[in-house]
């Protein structure tokens, strides 16, 4: 049936079967979505293969709910109010990537923390793409100033989290059909969404209180 299939689905009619499964699919989470509880959607490279047929799948999703569609990477700035002050977070945010030895232990943690070291400004950073679950506290020492020349800089550690955000993909099935992860040899990993909660705490530096972001993952 292979060489009927175009005869069924062209090129030109393809883009609308698309839009009309993207439609349905958005009836379903219209009813347990809310567009101020989501920052926005990250996009990856399965949905972004759909857009040879002049349609990206999740692009249409988020028009349709009313997201911000962030494209393949974004940095998304967060304010958290505490009585009449604001603390900024910075998310950065990037579908991943494979390589360096996907079975391996490791590998995208060290890949991942890596590439976020390239970047500056950011508090968190969220990865996706490898299929694993994990949050890994990386600290960056910051030094601050007293205002006086030839006197030491008072310095602390500026707590950044780097996370993979979980997967559903399981690696084995009850079925005597063997799955994607199970046929390309992945570990097992654990199944779920992270969760990240980003809370305050207050220090004492410079002879003053000062509000800072503290990070707890529920993988760590």
């Amino acid at each position: 049936m292979e060489d009927l299939k175009d005869k069924f689905i062209t090129r030109e009619t393809y883009p609308r079967m698309v839009d009309a499964e993207i439609e349905d699919y958005a009836s379903i989470l219209s009813k347990y979505t809310k567009p101020e509880e989501w920052l926005g959607h990250i996009s990856g490279n399965h949905p972004l293969v759909m857009t040879e047929y002049g349609v990206d799948p999740l692009e249409r999703l988020c028009v349709i709910l009313g997201h911000n569609y962030l494209g393949y990477s974004a940095f998304v700035p967060v304010s958290i109010k505490y009585h009449s002050s604001l603390v900024s977070c910075m998310i950065m945010a990037h579908h991943g990537f494979g390589g360096g030895g996907a079975r391996k232990e490791g590998s995208g943690l060290n890949a991942y923390i890596d590439h976020a070291l390239r970047y500056e400004g950011w508090d968190v950073a969220l990865y996706g793409h490898r299929h694993d679950k994990w949050a890994k506290t990386v600290p960056r020492i910051k030094p601050q100033s007293h205002g006086k020349q030839h006197k030491p800089a008072w310095v602390r550690a500026v707590d950044r989290k780097v996370a993979q955000c979980g997967t559903y993909l399981r690696t084995l099935s009850h079925s005597k059909y063997p799955t994607y992860s199970e046929k390309a040899g992945y570990p097992p990993r654990p199944i779920g969404a992270l969760i990240i909660r980003i809370g305050l705490s207050r220090i004492r530096e410079g002879g003053r209180d000062n509000l800072t972001l503290k990070f707890n993952g529920s993988n760590e």
